[in-house]
């Protein structure tokens, strides 16, 4: 007897035609056989409806899985931007730092900038350097090292042309995820009820004429 087995199928025709003992196929496009990345409750699904087709003793079989990619939230959409955004400017601003042999990026390296900027948008707890004493002085400071990330990069790219701090701020505030990233945090600070984020929000993230 040998060793039950189950697959995931992306493509319906090829599956009907090599015929495996047991198939889940999925609406999903290619390279992406468990949906979305980031959605483990999702992919957690499809894994156990493949596996549960292990309890049929006959095949071929070739089951459907019933649902589609849930769509993504508006927060969701723009942390997917901000977090391909900051992988995208990374290498450049590596390239930079090693030049100058010095960064003006202080306390929160872009990394550390998402996860502080996409935990405070989604509600989740803010973890804290122990040599900075509130969240809303952290958004701050994370604040001003993600915008001197940005601009360290675009200094070392060929394709942009920035001839001033204007020209960059117009760039950064108005083209960027980084920028709605602030901008939506400036909104969630603004409706706190804690007067240092709402201090924050009101005056300490964006700039007036940039809102």
């Amino acid at each position: 007897m040998g060793v039950p087995s189950t697959q995931i199928s992306l493509i319906r025709e090829h599956t009907e035609t090599i015929r495996p003992p047991r198939a889940l196929w999925v609406p999903f496009e290619l390279g992406r056989p468990l949906g979305l990345p980031g959605n483990p409750d999702f992919q957690k699904q499809v894994v156990l409806a493949a596996l549960e087709l292990l309890v049929l003793e006959k095949g071929p079989v070739l089951a459907d899985f019933p649902d589609d990619i849930p769509e993504k939230t508006g927060t969701e959409k723009l942390v997917a931007a901000f977090r391909q955004e900051i992988a995208e400017f990374h290498s450049w601003y590596d390239i930079g730092r090693k030049k100058r042999g010095y960064s003006a990026v202080i306390y929160f390296p872009p990394d550390d900038a998402f996860r502080l900027f996409t935990d405070f948008m989604q509600g989740n707890p803010l973890k804290l350097l122990d040599t900075i004493s509130s969240p809303a002085l952290a958004l701050r400071f994370a604040a001003q090292d993600l915008k001197a990330f940005y601009f360290e990069s675009v200094m070392f790219r060929p394709d942009f042309t920035l001839p001033d701090d204007s020209g960059f701020n117009r760039w950064f505030w108005q083209k960027t995820a980084a920028g709605n990233v602030l901008k939506a945090i400036r909104e969630k600070c603004r409706a706190s009820n804690d007067k240092s984020f709402k201090m924050t929000g009101e005056m300490l993230l964006v700039p007036l004429d940039q809102i």
